[in-house]
This record gives C-alpha cells, structure tokens and sequence, in this order.
C-alpha cells in the first residue's frame, strides 16, 4: 500500500468528514461497493470507487477522491490492473466511527437550541408592542383556518449540521429571509412592514429566519388537534312505567318464547356434556341462548337471576331441572300415573309472555281509558266508520303494528280530535311490545269497532274450509217434499 507524508493529514480529515456523513444516516459504506466485486476480494477500480462514494451521497472533488485512491492503492503480485484500490481498508477506517464514537472537533447530536431563537433582541416598546399584536393576530389567523405553519417552510429548512434523531440533515428549523416572505401565507391579511418585523424579529446570527422557533412561540396559544368528531349520544327520558313482563320470571318468559318457537333446550345442553350428569357451566347457557335465538329476548338481570336459580355451590348450572321446569308447558311429568288426567295443547295465552309487554295501568287511568274508548266506539258505530284501510296504508309490511304519530295522524283524518295526552294514554294500552312507540292497530280496532253477529257469521263462513255442494235431503229442486225411502216401503 502507497502511504506519502505530504498527505496523511488531508486523508485523516477526509475520512473524519466522510465519518461526520455517514454517522447520523447509519450508512454502512461497504454495500455501496459489493456491485464492483463480484469476486469478494476487497479491491476495485479508481472509477468504480468514485461511482461508489457518489452512489453514497458524499460530494467529493475529484482531488479528494484521487488523495483516497491513492492513499488506498495497494500492489503486490497478487494485484490485478485496474482493481486496485483496497476500498476494505476504506470501509474499515470509516466504520470506526460507530466504535469510537463521533469525531470530538464536529456537532452530531441535537440540542435544545437547534429548534429555540436563544438570542436577545433590544428593542423598543412600541416596536415591541406592535410585534407582539401581529403575533397574536398571526396565531389566530392559523387557528381559524388550520394552519400549520412549520409545514410551509420545511421544504426550504437548512441545517448544517447533521443529527442521528433526524432522517435528513435538513430539518434545523431555519429559512432565509427572501423565502420566509415569499411562503408567508397571510399575504393579504399582513401589510408588508407587519411581514418584515416579525422576520426581522427571528432573525438568526447567520441571517436565517428561525421559522421553527416562531412556530413554537405560535403553538402556545394555537391548538392544531382534530376537531372533535361530532356525536349524538342518546340520552333516555325517565320511564317510570310499570310493565306486564315484570310480573313474569326468567322462567316464565324463556317458557313462552320456547314454547313460540318451538325449539328443545335438552339436546343442545347435552353437546356441552359427554357424559350427561345434567350440568354445564354458566357461560354455556349463554352459548345455548345464542345458538338458539334467545338471547336478545333476555336481559341481564333475567339472566343472573336464572343462574342464581339452577346453579349449585360448585358454580355449575343444573340445566336438567330447567329444562324439566320449561318443559311443562308441554307435557305433564308421571302422566302416565293418572289415567283420568286431561292434558291441553299450547295456545296463544301460553305464548302471551314473550309476545306482549303492555304498561300496567292504575284506576284512574283505567277509567279514563274506558270513557275514550266508549267515546271513540260510538262515534265510528254512528258513521259507520271504516278505519281498517286507513292503518293498513300506514302498515306496509301487514304486522299489525304502526308508529304513535301514525296513529294520531290516521285518526285525526278520521275526524277524531285527540290530544296529546289521550294519544298517550291509548299508547299505554295498545303499545304491547315493551316501548311506546309501537301501536297495536289490530286490537285497537277489535275493540272499538265490534262486529256484529251476522258480520262474525259472514267472516267465519268465508274464512271456513271449502265443502262441495250437497244435494238436499227433504225439498226436490220444484219445492215439494220428497218422499223418504222409510215411506216408499210402508206403501
């Protein structure tokens, strides 16, 4: 290897300042060389070895990269024209920098100050005075319209002095003074003297604007945060109606819906135990009510109180005996003990608690309801009313169920003047699905327009099975009375 005295100084600087390059940027120099030596032998050309420090990033004349060719060219038998400079050595005299640590003679770390005008400016109070006003008048500007004002001047940042908490050595904060007015966004709202006081009022030793520390100096009174995203959170008025279902326990209303639906508990309980001792745990109840459907019909304190009824002291749940218990309803246990004993099919009323949830009212209210419904009930008997069509144009989907507004809508086009507080009164009766927007038409309207016997008697032969034509037994088609066969064989 070619070492000459006049230039080991000029190289160990040029090293320390390819050193102060690569330090911030963690640049490993070696992997900018492995594509000019396939062969791995830590050698390459003079070109190849500037192409490789230009790849880098590292501006170097070409006296600096002849000095490191140079100082790295090595030669021996074993060397071949041209790959002749040892860039292994380069690499490892570079790489001593993450060893050793940063050179003691350059900054490489940031301080408090890079991004903090730290220098004093006298100045007079009234100049002071009317800086501080276009301050203030620049932060609300920028508040008003989400402005970020750093934002602006990044692309311009100069900074020499390379950091390792920075990606790019330009982030320093600072602008020249030409283009901190030419991107200054308040061209309109500020008179050109506003603009040159507060540049001249950040201006650096080295005639930079410090952009960053005006920026941090707005921030204080500036908030850049989102705005909140808008809500309507729900906000329940105080119901203290009481309701049919609060009579019923857990038991009760899982029985309705079982026997509605008409699904088996028993079978599914035993998937969660293989060897049939009639116990799962808790959180496999639950899992049965999802699977079948029943979960969203009861709530928690339903649920608590079902596991506080079937659950022994080890924390298992006897879902035999609930199932015995909700199994009642169709069929009796030891039936076949008591011959003479009469069994009945489910019906509606057995269901009655799982379809309907009606607000139990007091006497007064009773006798109010009573007296509007009488009213109503002989105003639609008198006009012969037919309120049917009327709610079935409101109820599209035919079930039996329209809104409250509705149903003072349609009776206020039958000509019926019922106030607000009627409205809901006839809501608490006939709103049976545990909220007091849903109204029941249906019973609505069977209660106040009662058919007559001869309208029952149409409606139910028209709703009857179909029977073919009989012929008659006593009268021919002339009238007369036909002669029965007991007769013919008298004679």
């Amino acid at each position: 290897m070619v070492y000459t005295d006049y230039n080991e100084e000029s190289v160990a600087d040029l090293i320390s300042r390819i050193q102060v390059f690569c330090y911030p940027r963690r640049i490993r120099v070696r992997e900018f060389f492995n594509d000019f030596d396939p062969l791995r032998h830590g050698r390459c050309s003079v070109i190849n070895f500037a192409r490789a420090m230009d790849m880098m990033g590292m501006a170097l004349t070409e006296e600096d990269v002849s000095l490191l060719t140079e100082h790295f060219t090595q030669e021996g038998p074993n060397v071949i024209q041209p790959q002749v400079v040892q860039y292994r050595k380069f690499c490892e005299a570079v790489d001593e920098v993450y060893i050793h640590g940063s050179p003691a003679e350059y900054q490489m770390s940031s301080s408090p100050s890079s991004t903090q005008l730290m220098t004093f400016k006298p100045s007079s109070l009234e100049e002071e005075e009317r800086f501080m006003h276009a301050l203030h008048r620049l932060a609300s500007l920028c508040r008003a319209r989400g402005v970020h004002l750093k934002d602006l001047f990044l692309e311009l940042d100069r900074a020499p002095i390379p950091s390792p908490s920075r990606q790019s050595p330009f982030m320093g904060g600072k602008c020249t003074k030409g283009q901190f007015i030419r991107r200054f966004p308040f061209k309109k709202e500020f008179i050109p003297e506003d603009i040159e006081l507060i540049a001249n009022h950040y201006l650096t030793e080295k005639g930079d604007v410090h952009f960053m520390a005006m920026h941090n100096d707005i921030s204080e009174v500036t908030s850049h945060e989102a705005p909140p995203f808008p809500t309507s959170p729900l906000f329940l008025k105080p119901d203290d109606s009481e309701w049919s279902q609060g009579r019923f326990s857990a038991v009760d209303k899982i029985r309705a819906k079982v026997v509605e639906k008409r699904v088996r508990l028993k079978e599914h309980y035993q998937d969660f135990d293989p060897l049939r001792k009639g116990f799962c745990t808790a959180s496999q109840v639950k899992t049965v009510f999802t699977i079948l459907n029943l979960a969203k019909d009861i709530d928690r304190n339903d649920f608590e109180q079902l596991i506080g009824m079937y659950t022994r002291d080890d924390g298992l749940f006897c879902y035999a005996d609930f199932c015995a218990d909700v199994d009642k309803e169709f069929t009796i246990p030891n039936l076949e003990k008591d011959p003479l004993a009469q069994t009945s099919m489910p019906d509606s009323h057995s269901t009655m608690p799982a379809r309907r949830n009606k607000v139990n009212l007091n006497s007064e209210q009773m006798a109010m309801w009573t007296w509007l419904e009488d009213k109503i009930r002989s105003q639609v008997r008198t006009n012969r009313l037919n309120m049917i069509p009327a709610f079935q144009d409101m109820d599209r989907t035919h079930t039996g169920h329209i809104s409250k507004n509705q149903f003072h809508r349609v009776m206020a086009t039958m000509g019926f003047n019922l106030t607000e507080d009627e409205v809901n009164l006839l809501g608490k009766v006939y709103c049976d699905l545990g909220n007091h927007l849903d109204f029941n038409y249906a019973d609505f309207m069977k209660s106040v327009d009662v058919p007559t016997e001869d309208v029952e008697l149409a409606i139910s032969q028209l709703q009857a099975p179909y029977q073919g034509f009989e012929p008659a037994q006593y009268f021919d088609p002339r009238g007369k009375v036909m002669q029965s066969q007991h007769d013919g064989l008298l004679a």
